[in-house]
């Protein structure tokens, strides 16, 4: 499996040598503090390690999965990766190999007139200083025989080897400074790093309060991390934007309505850890900017932990304490901002809905002010091995309410203003056991794995103050029975994975069962494999020597979810809100008993 490393080479033209110098220090203090965009491995041997070692890396790696998996990586390095070696005369896999201390891409805003970004990669070869000497030295020959315009460059001292295309437009420096591979677009970035590396320099990305502020709550000690500087980026995007006076529209007018200049960093963690995987996804948004878009989705913080009637079998869970009336009236003033006139047509669309049965019925009372502060959805395993199941099991789908039964007399007034026949549609009582539940009647719709027509039907019904909706009879029928069984809540080792993403108290939460999903998903995939052979054979597959996509994705070769099923447990998320942004958190438990 090609790493970090690999993908970052193949998006550069690189090679060539320089002298030495002292080790890298942390790439923060080497990269420049307008960098806008940085993927990083600050240890780059240490997060290889730990992906290996952990329950992702040992499928990856496992016999099980080897016939797809080998399968997929000699057509990927037959049709893409050794076309990219011949174009540039590199061997990426040497370069991926020689990456033992940190490893970083980093884009770089534009500066003193210069207006197109710039590119920096770094990259510490640790020990293996004399193999990177001696490969840049290979492949600035190999450079030579074929041609390409290749010549020397002194930046700061230091000799690099420029390689630029037949115009001269586009050129990349590539040097090294003892350990240290820089590879760059412009020459006085390169200095800049050159300067640092020796212990001089100024306005070091670790400067930067927006990086410094995430690095310390979020990057620092992390195998692998993605941040980006929206803030820095957004405006110049708005002072390149097409100029909309002829359409009426001001760009930076409609982008402050929607909230998205408050967007500030976005940061992407990923670690491996001895009791499993941790990944975050931060969004820097202040308090006082979650407007627009960003208003309509504050959730209120309070528990969202699963109730008892969710089963411990489900597939999935997620709550959100999201408050959606609230979110109904602040779209409502957003639209009114953005254009007054569409939020009149809304107006006027949603005042006619179930008039045409009862002059006096208002849908606004009825359905969009009587939601409550709470949804939630639960998804239990797909019940069999066609297309249609895939990743489709039977789910229930719950919003709170201070009158559930209005709520479901306003989805019968939606079909009045649909177009024939459609507008016949009739929202009526259907008995479940004891219980009854609304329904427009059964409708037929295709399986795509056969074309046969299958019934589908929705279904609506009052459960303890919220609305639930379900198109599987029995799955609702158990929740309002209130059938007796194994609650979520109780399921072993979820309490310890829960604090892992900060508890459930934060109003949202995600509970997914691994194990259940990723078997059924490829005994689903290995099922209909020939049904997707015939699919990828009319896709077309141009510039890969007509390799049809059925030679990349062979999911005969796919293993049985029961072989594989020790690799898997349960993913859980929370949310962290806190003045700076917010913060969704991901942890997989390591599967009991895998070994290391």
């Amino acid at each position: 499996m090609k790493k970090i490393i690999v993908s970052v080479l193949a998006s550069l033209t690189l090679v060539s040598t320089a002298k030495a110098a002292k080790a890298a220090p942390a790439l923060e203090a080497l990269l420049p503090a307008e960098a806008v965009l940085v993927i990083a491995a600050p240890n780059y041997a240490s997060a290889k390690k730990h992906f290996k070692g952990s329950a992702s890396g040992q499928f990856w790696d496992s016999a099980e999965f080897r016939p797809f998996r080998k399968k997929l990586a000699d057509v990927f390095e037959a049709n893409v990766l050794a076309k990219i070696e011949e174009a540039l005369a590199v061997d990426l896999e040497t370069f991926e190999e020689m990456a033992s201390g940190p490893v970083a891409l980093a884009i770089v805003a534009g500066q003193d007139g210069v207006t197109n970004p710039s590119l920096l990669l770094l990259l510490d070869a640790g020990r293996k200083s004399f193999t990177l000497r001696r490969t840049l030295a290979r492949m600035e020959r190999e450079w030579k025989k074929a041609k390409r315009n290749v010549s020397q460059t002194e930046i700061g001292g230091i000799d690099f080897t420029t390689v630029s295309d037949p115009k001269g437009n586009e050129r990349v420096h590539v040097g090294r400074v003892g350990t240290q591979l820089i590879v760059g677009t412009v020459a006085g970035q390169i200095e800049g790093v050159l300067a640092r590396l020796g212990g001089g320099g100024g306005g070091t990305l670790a400067g930067n309060p927006a990086f410094a502020a995430d690095h310390g709550a979020l990057l620092k000690g992390a195998d692998f991390y993605l941040w980006a500087n929206l803030g820095q980026v957004i405006p110049q995007l708005l002072d390149n934007a097409p100029d909309g006076a002829e359409l009426g529209i001001d760009f930076g007018e409609v982008i402050g309505k929607l909230g998205l200049d408050g967007l500030g960093t976005v940061a992407i963690t990923y670690s491996e850890r001895p009791d499993g995987t941790h990944s975050d996804l931060f969004v820097g948004l202040p308090e006082a900017k979650r407007t627009g878009l960003f208003g309509l989705l504050e959730t209120k913080r309070a528990d969202a932990s699963p109730p008892s009637f969710v089963p411990a079998n489900v597939g999935a869970f997620t709550r959100w304490r999201v408050d959606m009336g609230a979110a109904w009236k602040k779209l409502e003033a957003l639209l009114l901002e953005l254009s007054p006139d569409v939020a009149n047509m809304v107006e006027f669309t949603v005042g006619l809905l179930g008039k045409d049965k009862d002059p006096n019925f208002d849908f606004k009372k009825s359905f969009l002010n009587n939601f409550g502060d709470d949804l939630m959805i639960y998804q239990m395993p797909p019940k069999g091995l066609s297309l249609n199941d895939l990743g489709s099991g039977p789910m229930v789908a719950l919003f709170k309410s201070p009158n559930p039964a209005e709520l479901i007399q306003g989805i019968g007034a939606v079909p009045g203003i649909l177009p024939p026949p459609l507008n016949e549609a009739v929202l009526e009582p259907r008995k479940l056991g004891e219980h009854t539940a609304h329904s427009f009647g059964v409708m037929e719709l295709p399986d795509p794995s056969t074309g046969e027509r299958v019934a589908s039907e929705v279904l609506f019904a009052v459960k303890d103050g919220y609305l639930a909706v379900s198109t599987d009879p029995d799955l609702l029928q158990g929740l309002l029975d209130g059938k007796a069984q194994q609650p979520l809540a109780k399921r072993d080792r979820l309490a310890a994975a829960v604090a892992a993403v900060g508890g459930t108290d934060s109003g949202f939460f995600g509970y997914q069962n691994d194990r259940v999903v990723m078997l059924s998903m490829m005994d689903t995939l290995r099922a209909n494999a020939d049904q997707f052979e015939m699919i990828f054979s009319m896709i077309p597959m141009e510039g890969l020597d007509e390799v049809s996509l059925n030679d990349w994705l062979d999911f005969s070769l796919l293993p049985k979810g029961g072989n594989i099923a020790k690799y898997f447990d349960i993913t859980v998320s929370g949310a962290k809100t806190d003045a700076r942004g917010v913060t969704l958190k991901f942890f997989s438990p390591r599967p009991p008993g895998l070994k290391r």
